[in-house]
């Protein structure tokens, strides 16, 4: 293992998924030569990897009991959605679930204490930067599908949503007909608000032309045969201060909260010892003579 924390490795397995994790963000294109990039990412995700084990190591140290309800709890709910793949035996389950929930509660006691931004912070910020707060353009509107899929034949939706036109061109309201013949049942095929591009590019130019309250006859997408219904189209532009408000308190509240944080790993890392293993103290060979 190339880096110890406090005599103990750091798994290879972590700095991985630490990498991988650190990948997606965007901004390591911005570095163009694939081995500088790839540098980078690695020592960036020794690091990471450094405080995660530190974290865990501090909460391993805690001597306060964690809540055996909670235990117990999250136990049952990894045994029966059957995604554990730890150790097995309920004692190993019960191990690795306690230590997580230390872990937990250790981070969250980390940033507890940060501020909540003030409304005047908060209120000079939107006015500071109020061009950049716009709303997009928004659409609602709801359909009828019928999936052609493992479970049903193309033959069979497209006469699922044949019977569903024909519902509708004799004058059942299109909710109706929906929850009547839709695999999507419930809520009458309502998809709420959404802006462009969260659709696919089939669907968004099936419903670019209506007005409100006008329908698409039947079209297709990669998931089947559609009839939609434009419900309303609301324009975009600025968006009030009360419609920004949360998103920039929770903004302020997290960067106050990383900044408590990163106090809290300095000082984890401050007292802690890590090497690389070409810098431990490595006693010499025994002599075979």
């Amino acid at each position: 293992m190339p880096w110890l924390v406090n005599g103990q490795p750091v798994p290879e397995d972590l700095i991985r998924q630490e990498s991988e994790q650190i990948a997606c963000d965007p901004r390591w294109k911005n570095i163009p030569d694939e081995a500088e990039r790839a540098k980078r990412l690695r020592a960036a995700a020794e690091q990471t990897a450094q405080v995660k084990l530190l974290i865990a190591q501090a909460a391993a140290r805690d001597p306060r009991p964690v809540d055996p309800t909670m235990v117990k709890q999250q136990v049952a709910r990894l045994k029966q959605n059957g995604t554990w793949r730890g150790p097995s035996g309920d004692t190993g389950v019960r191990q690795v679930v306690e230590h997580s929930l230390r872990v937990e509660r250790l981070t969250r006691e980390m940033v507890e204490a940060a501020p909540k931004p003030a409304p005047e912070e908060i209120e000079a910020f939107y006015r500071a930067h109020r061009e950049n707060f716009l709303l997009p353009e928004m659409f609602h509107a709801a359909h009828i599908v019928k999936h052609v899929n493992e479970e049903q034949t193309e033959e069979q939706a497209e006469a699922g949503i044949q019977a569903a036109l024909a519902d509708l061109e004799r004058g059942v309201p299109f909710a109706e007909a929906a929850d009547r013949h839709s695999d999507c049942k419930g809520n009458g095929g309502d998809l709420g608000q959404f802006p462009p591009g969260h659709m696919v590019e089939e669907f968004e130019a099936a419903i670019a032309a209506l007005q409100p309250g006008q329908r698409t006859g039947i079209f297709t997408t990669p998931f089947g045969f559609h009839i939609a219904e434009l419900r309303a189209k609301l324009p975009g532009g600025p968006a009030s201060f009360e419609e920004v408000r949360p998103d920039i308190e929770a903004a302020f509240t997290m960067r106050n909260q990383q900044e408590l944080y990163l106090r809290a790993v300095a000082e984890l890392r401050s007292k802690a010892d890590i090497r690389h293993v070409e810098d431990a103290c490595v006693p010499p060979p025994v002599s075979a003579s």
